[in-house]
């Protein structure tokens, strides 16, 4: 299996899925994939971040921010980006960990937390990224799909 790179850069406030798909071979063993992203924390905290976070404590904790509760809440914000993958339809697995970097390894004997191991032979391979909340503009992201051929 060739080796599939992604690079992108996303926007702040941005929300959605995104997919990749690409071929696997009839001999491939397994996969391997590597997910990162960067600018987690908010850089550049904006009078409208800060409305954002008074109005959100509001709502929920019935009563008006301070300045106090508005930093603390803004500080445990962050950018979260989970990824799923399928394989000709079917789902192989999710990883919802709490990291910026992401190694996923699937072959039919073993598979990393969060998913199944799975016989890869042939077919459509295809990554989701999920974007829950993008913080910051000119946010970058890479991803790498590669797969180990051998089985006759």
């Amino acid at each position: 299996m060739k080796e599939y790179q992604i690079t992108g850069d996303l926007m702040k406030g941005f929300l959605g899925n995104i997919s990749y798909e690409t071929v696997v071979p009839e001999n491939n063993e397994s996969v391997e994939i590597r997910f990162s992203f960067g600018k987690r924390l908010m850089e550049h905290i904006t009078e409208a971040d800060k409305t954002a976070a008074a109005k959100a404590w509001l709502l929920n904790m019935g009563k008006a921010a301070t300045e106090i509760d508005k930093d603390v809440l803004i500080g445990m914000e962050k950018t979260e980006i989970n990824l799923s993958v399928f394989h000709n339809g079917a789902y192989v697995g999710c990883s919802h960990r709490d990291e910026i970097e992401k190694h996923i390894f699937i072959s039919p004997n073993e598979a990393s937390d969060g998913f199944i191991p799975w016989n890869f032979r042939g077919g459509i391979l295809r990554v989701v990224l999920h974007v829950y909340q993008i913080l910051n503009d000119h946010t970058p992201y890479e991803l790498t799909i590669s797969g180990k051929e051998g089985i006759e």
